[in-house]
């Protein structure tokens, strides 16, 4: 259900809301970087582009979510004492796209892995603003989940402000450090883009359970995450 956009830039901006972030592998966020936009996951595929394989894929499709664009209300990495599940690389916009009114938004009342059929638009959606607002306090921030609605091409990099990435202090094979590798292949996708390569900044942890999280993954589910798809891991 579309929401009216300036009435929603309103609402998140009386909550002290100044940005929204989206999370996902290196390798994704390099596909991003070379399109120089946030990608859905079915144009990704329709275009034979790269992605990592998320667990909500299946009901992605099933769903009909598989062309939008999902975006957080909070960096869930700094929200919970822990890393974000869906990758290790957050890209930062400023709100104010919200203005574009091309931009079809539609807001979940929770995680589409966690729908069913027997659920209608209205049990799935927020109406309006007004719902919105009615039941803010009352659903967990991460069920909230702000979508793009089939947008069919790039978008939302002329608001990016910043291109977080994880350093799991880690190596594997013993002579692979993620960071440094992760970091070699963001740069290699910006190297054209200087504007871009500003953006990206390595994460710096107080209190959180990121690294020890990390360390208790596979290699494989690690090279997944950090690793750009053409790495000799790989071969």
């Amino acid at each position: 259900m579309k929401i009216d956009n300036v009435e929603l830039h309103q609402f998140i901006k009386g909550k002290g809301i100044t940005h929204f972030y989206h999370a996902n592998s290196v390798p994704t966020a390099i596909t991003y970087l070379n399109a120089r936009g946030l990608l859905s996951r079915g144009y990704v595929t329709n275009k034979g582009l790269f992605q990592t394989a998320q667990k909500s894929d299946r009901e992605d499709k099933e769903f009909d979510v598989w062309f939008d664009v999902f975006i957080d209300t909070a960096d869930l990495h700094g929200l919970f004492p822990r890393q974000n599940l869906y990758g290790p690389v957050v890209f930062k916009f400023n709100i104010d796209f919200l203005l574009d009114s091309d931009l079809d938004i539609w807001i979940t009342k929770n995680n589409p892995m966690y729908w069913s059929y027997n659920m209608n638009s209205k049990d799935k959606y927020f109406c309006d603003v007004s719902e919105l607002a009615q039941l803010w306090d009352e659903i967990e921030r991460q069920k909230i989940m702000f979508t793009i609605r089939k947008p069919n091409e790039a978008i939302l990099f002329e608001s990016l402000e910043e291109i977080i990435v994880d350093d799991p202090e880690m190596d594997i094979q013993d002579n692979i450090t993620l960071h440094s590798e992760s970091n070699r292949a963001l740069l290699k996708a910006t190297e054209d883009a200087p504007k871009l390569v500003k953006k990206i900044n390595i994460r710096r942890c107080g209190y959180c359970f990121c690294k020890e999280n990390y360390s208790r993954m596979s290699e494989k589910d690690l090279a997944k995450l950090f690793l750009p798809k053409e790495h000799e891991y790989f071969s």
